[in-house]
């Protein structure tokens, strides 16, 4: 048994157990399956489109009523819209 139990706790999972979202790699089968076996199944959306995600979404809710993860891929297109006086160091 693990010592610290916040985090399963607070995920309401049974095993301190996280799929990695791996866009492309990642099924709705695999995200349950993870899920239904006490861990955090997730799913790696990257760009999905919206309708297709929403699907995705459902299709995972059919499979699973345990909890689960949706990673999303957000570029960073800010630092390239920002003027050289707000661009810091990391942005440049």
């Amino acid at each position: 048994m693990w010592p610290k139990k916040e985090l399963i706790d607070l995920l309401k999972i049974a095993h301190p157990i996280i799929q990695a979202p791996m866009a492309g790699a990642s099924t709705p089968e695999l995200v349950a399956a993870v899920s239904n076996a006490g861990g955090l199944g997730s799913y790696g959306a990257a760009a999905t489109p919206p309708a297709k995600l929403r699907s995705i979404i459902r299709q995972i809710r059919e499979l699973t009523d345990q909890p689960f993860g949706v990673n999303l891929f957000a570029p960073a297109v800010e630092a390239y819209q920002l003027t050289p006086e707000q661009q810091t160091p990391m942005s440049r």
